[in-house]
């Protein structure tokens, strides 16, 4: 088991060390200070009927907060959440599906593990590849990796290397392909494109872009220019970007959708056009 941690953080390690040398609208209206943070995700921003297991957990480490040391609370935090919560892996799972039915990929996974760690003032970093997301948490001079994805191995200390590459002011170039999920895992040269920190309405954003992938893939236009619209307003990136633009240019050839609806999708487009400076986002 050791040795299985060890192996992880050396992939890590490397990860960044290729990295290196690379060079490489309005806000749902918050309810409680124990579930706001997962409101962006949701439909409607509603957190009110579907938090139960969450608020539960919550209550559970609220306990375990004042009894325990930084390093010994965040490792409980680590593994009764994926106890309480992460059940089953599912690498385009939405927020709502990770809190009725435990299923989680890596981006509701992350999320849920940041709105707790902000929950009890933990300083946190999202940290997005170009088709993944984990987290590092800072506490007592010390980084800890949250790796959702790894129910076992997931919590784990990080060295100084993967610190010091975490602060350069190089993190925020990348090149991502349009159609390609947040969740898949990547390979030494998905890393050389790039990595930046995010934050929990960023995450959000990447849902709803996953989502719009998804529902463009199964010819669905409409809902998926639903999807990416809501992406882009959560988190105006490049990636949204080229989303929008590839699904109105797709949903303006369908014969099945009628011109009125055309014509308001295209003009809900320019809207965003006009309002974000495509060409200016993140």
């Amino acid at each position: 088991m050791r040795l299985k941690r060890d192996v992880i953080l050396a992939i890590w390690v490397m990860a960044f060390g290729l990295l290196s040398v690379a060079h490489v609208c309005a806000q749902p209206q918050i309810q409680d200070r124990k579930t706001h943070s997962l409101a962006p995700f949701l439909p409607n921003g509603n957190t009110k009927d579907i938090t139960a297991n969450y608020t539960k957990l919550l209550t559970k480490l609220e306990k375990k907060r004042a009894k325990k040391p930084d390093e010994a609370f965040l490792k409980s935090l680590f593994y009764l959440t994926q106890r309480s919560i992460l059940s089953e892996y599912s690498k385009t799972a939405t927020m709502q599906q990770t809190l009725e039915k435990g299923t989680f990929g890596c981006l509701t996974g992350t999320a849920i593990y940041a709105a707790l760690l902000e929950y009890f003032d933990f300083e946190i970093k999202i940290i997005e590849l170009p088709n993944h997301v984990f987290l590092i948490v800072r506490a007592d001079e010390q980084s800890y990796l949250f790796e959702s994805t790894l129910p076992m191995d997931g919590f784990m200390k990080t060295n100084e290397k993967l610190d010091a590459l975490l602060e350069q002011p190089w993190l925020n170039s990348r090149n991502i392909l349009s159609l390609e999920v947040v969740g898949k895992w990547y390979d030494n040269e998905t890393l050389l494109h790039g990595f930046t920190t995010i934050d929990l309405n960023d995450l959000a954003g990447l849902q709803f872009f996953n989502q719009s992938v998804e529902a463009y893939q199964n010819k669905k236009y409409k809902k998926a220019m639903d999807m990416s619209f809501e992406a882009f307003r959560l988190y105006p990136s490049k990636r949204s970007e080229n989303m929008m633009q590839l699904v109105i240019n797709k949903l303006l050839k369908q014969e099945e959708i009628d011109e009125a609806m055309k014509d308001k999708y295209l003009k809900t487009y320019i809207n965003f056009i006009k309002s974000n400076e495509l060409s200016q986002v993140k």
